[in-house]
């Protein structure tokens, strides 16, 4: 038995052909092609990438140049390349493998056609048995972006943009945002992305490995099932065994491998096993689990796979006032969630790299992040993601990429396209504990509840929702929670009930841009919902035209390059309607105009908005857990360079002006302010083992002095949110809102650990102080002073360097002191909101 892997990787010709002009098929797919009209291409790779390389392509992602690439989608694509394959021995059967295409592609082997392949979420494996010559073979991949496949396919009626009902997105598997999204701009990927492989096997040929890893409800006992996947070569079964190793315990069951398909499975028990934890609840450790196929005397294969024991649970129990909670328990343990919606992190998915996927985490445990959701209309993500994921602890809210659309699951090779999708991406993730949730779409059931999905093309993927992925999730998991629809409710009930299932609390952030309504939600589990702003200085200037830098005034009337770049790179949010909402937003808030400021005053003073409005949503959340368990919003990170997003990672990796609002308000050990019954409440908020301190509450002028101060011993309870203290509002009114502020500090042994304040009014309506501000470094800390409140004191709008703060506060006579290595230099203040 046999079975060898040949790269077909590396140097391949690429040519194209538009309907008039460029490379016939018939040009290219013999041994004596003409390749004078074609160009140097890397496999894996993408054609966007090969122009760049070949200097015939601008760099998509800056300035106006993705409209200069638009015509690559528009275009048939010829990949060629030859290559060397042993003869066959009797027995022998060949396969040509392609781990990722985008989109539509046509495979030739010596001028025959072999197969054909139009889903760029599992692979494409053609058998070429009868194809493959001894010495030289010709392969000649013809494919295109999926708009001439779905050209003649119907597209009214199924619920879609204008603009995607254009390109029928629903029809084609892949990166559903690519086709355009208020985020990100319309650019097909093009291309055979992964790995191609001419596989050879006789015998028995081994597919794949999955390894599930479950553990007792009283934690005493792991098991870990080990499933080989291969394929009987043979006209006759075939007797052997399969062998399970995890650490030092081992399992041998006899197997009998059928001809075709097989599923051989064996189980070990793991007593007393390590428990993996979400980062911040406990360590990480995982398990290798060693699965070895042998048939006769001979081994047919041997794959790892790393697992760790926990045990996931969503509590859905009924709440005392009204409705269900929605929480995910991790080992018995209450975990409260917070994050945020992870997307294509680059338009171009070929260039997604380990690197990328690595300081993503990284930047996200750095926001005190615990979870990750993998929104349904971007990417099942690469194994790099889910290995960092494991490694670090962040949890990951997995959904299948169906988003905002219906789409055409009553039309048979339809359904029979994604039913193979579901299980090979089913069995790719399996083994991954990081991945506690799976769920079919998003936005889709609140389409069928409250957007008329019965109008047009009715309904017509319920069913793939309701029934198709869960039996293929029950048949290949089996291990964890699966909902339909993302935002969802039990029973029937519409998906937008605050008080049960999950929401996306979007009635601030679009039209709305009070985002002092965050203040009374009571949401379950919001895991989206968000504030536009800002991104990172440099990735705003990479937007725009040449010579336009920080000091360009945003002045649209007269520098219509600059508007038509601006639009371009801007969120599709602030296009068109009756006013541009985030644009309204900086009226609300500040009384401010757009078009008063520079570039980096806009950078600046959106990022201070959009810092606050994502602050609220978080306090509001986390000071209500359990009752509510999560605060995860929109979104963590860009798939391409913006001038305003969602975002607090941008394309360019750079910290937004909101990523520090947002990372201390997710600090394990918070302290959160709210008004309620007349009173203001101080809460404290602990994710950790109980601790005690001391708070100090009360109000402070922002013009200096604390006319309302209190200090008070406190115990918080583990993993808890608990009321400290609280005083009548009345006393902040009767001193005046405009003039004051609620604040908390919670400290131990004089030393501050979290502080929160509260406005009342809008911005523009607060009466500031000029707060002048010092600052000095000593004995590795800067500390930041000011007689008055210091509104938003930035140190940085570039966002490459890890700093220990930015956009953060100094009330009155009160230091903010700050862990400030010698590698950082010198403190440096840019700008204060009222300096």
């Amino acid at each position: 038995m046999t079975q060898q892997h040949i790269s077909l990787n590396g140097d391949w010709r690429m040519a194209w052909y538009d309907g008039q002009r460029g490379h016939l098929r018939e040009r290219l797919i013999g041994a004596d092609a003409d390749l004078t009209h074609t160009y140097p291409a890397q496999v894996p790779g993408s054609v966007h990438l090969d122009l760049i390389r070949a200097g015939l392509l601008a760099e998509p992602t800056e300035g106006l140049d993705h409209l200069a690439a638009r015509w690559v989608q528009e275009a048939i694509w010829l990949y060629r390349r030859t290559f060397d394959a042993p003869a066959l021995a009797p027995g022998e059967r060949a396969w040509l493998n392609f781990g990722r295409l985008e989109l539509a592609a046509t495979i030739y082997l010596n001028g025959v056609e072999v197969g054909r392949h139009a889903n760029a979420f599992y692979p494409c494996r053609v058998d070429v048995t009868d194809t493959l010559l001894e010495g030289e073979n010709v392969l000649l991949v013809v494919i295109e972006a999926g708009l001439f496949y779905a050209s003649q396919r119907p597209s009214v009626g199924y619920g879609m943009h204008m603009d995607q009902e254009l390109a029928r997105r629903n029809w084609l598997r892949t990166v559903q945002s690519s086709f355009g999204w208020d985020w990100s701009t319309l650019l097909l990927n093009v291309g055979i992305t992964e790995d191609v492989t001419l596989e050879i096997a006789a015998g028995v040929r081994y597919d794949r490995m999955v390894a599930l890893a479950t553990v007792s409800d009283d934690l005493r006992t792991g098991h870990v099932t080990a499933r080989i996947f291969a394929e009987g070569l043979t006209d006759a079964a075939q007797e052997g065994k399969l062998i399970v190793d995890v650490g030092d315990l081992s399992v041998e069951v006899p197997v009998t491998i059928q001809p075709g398909a097989n599923r051989l499975a064996a189980t070990v028990d793991v007593p007393n096993p390590e428990l993996w934890w979400p980062v911040g609840h406990g360590a990480q450790p995982l398990h290798t689990v060693r699965a070895t196929l042998v048939v006769g005397d001979e081994e047919v294969a041997e794959d790892t796979r790393k697992v760790g024991f926990r045990r996931v649970r969503i509590n859905q129990e009924p709440h005392p006032e009204g409705g269900n909670y929605f929480i995910i328990e991790v080992n018995n343990k209450p975990i409260f969630c917070k994050g945020a919606n992870f997307v294509p992190a680059d338009m171009l998915t070929a260039r997604l790299d380990h690197d990328r996927y690595a300081t993503l985490v990284d930047r996200a445990i750095e926001l005190n992040f615990n979870l990750l959701r993998i929104w349904g209309g971007g990417l099942y993500e690469s194994d790099a993601f889910y290995e960092e994921c494991d490694a670090r602890g962040v949890l990951v809210w997995q959904e299948f990429i169906f988003a905002c659309a219906k789409y055409p699951a009553t039309d048979p090779d339809f359904l029979a396209d994604v039913k193979l999708e579901a299980r090979h991406q089913t069995r790719r993730l399996a083994h991954h504990p990081s991945l506690i949730v799976w769920c079919g779409n998003n936005e889709m059931e609140e389409g069928n509840y409250h957007w008329g999905y019965e109008k047009g093309v009715a309904h017509p993927d319920y069913a793939l929702f309701h029934m198709v992925l869960p039996i293929i999730l029950k048949e290949e998991d089996g291990t964890r929670y699966y909902q339909p629809s993302s935002p969802f409710s039990p029973d029937l009930e519409s998906p937008r009930r605050d008080d049960m299932g999950d929401q996306h609390p979007w009635t601030v952030g679009f039209r709305n841009t009070e985002f002092r309504d965050y203040r009374a939600m009571i949401s379950r589990f919001p895991n989206e919902g968000g504030i536009l702003g800002p991104t990172a200085l440099p990735t705003v200037l990479a937007c725009l035209p040449p010579g336009r830098g920080a000091d360009t005034p945003l002045d649209f009337v007269n520098d219509k390059p600059l508007l038509l770049a601006w639009d371009q790179h801007d969120n599709g949010i602030a296009s068109g309607g009756e006013y541009i909402f985030p644009d309204e937003m900086l009226h609300r808030w500040l009384g401010r105009d757009i078009t008063e400021f520079t570039v980096a005053e806009w950078v600046y003073w959106g990022g201070v908005v959009q810092g606050e409005g994502l602050t609220e949503y978080i306090r509001n959340f986390r000071r209500r857990m359990f009752s509510t368990a999560s605060a995860i919003f929109w979104m963590y990170n860009d798939c391409w360079p913006a001038v305003r997003s969602w975002t607090v990672v941008d394309y360019y990796l750079r910290r937004t002006p909101s990523f520090h609002p947002v990372r201390r308000a997710c600090k394990p050990l918070a302290v959160a302010i709210a008004v309620e019954d007349g009173k203001v409440k101080i809460f404290g908020v602990n994710e950790g083992p109980a601790w005690a301190g001391d708070v100090r509450y009360g109000l402070f002028a922002l013009a200096g002095g604390y006319p309302v101060d209190a200090t008070r011993a406190v115990e918080l309870p583990a993993n808890a949110s608990t009321l400290l203290a609280e005083f009548d509002a009345a006393e902040w009114a009767q001193l005046g809102e405009t003039t004051h502020a609620a604040f908390a500090i919670l400290s131990r042994d004089g030393a501050e650990v979290a502080r929160d304040r509260l406005f009342m009014p809008y911005f523009k309506e607060m009466v500031w102080p000029v707060a002048e501000v010092t600052v000095r470094q000593e004995g590795g800390k800067a500390i930041f002073e000011s007689d008055a409140f210091a509104w938003r004191v930035c140190l940085d709008l570039d966002g490459d360097t890890r700093l220990p703060d930015n956009f953060f506060d100094i009330f009155p006579g009160v230091p903010t002191v700050l862990e400030w290595p010698d590698a950082l230099g010198e403190p440096k203040i840019v700008k204060v909101a009222n300096g």
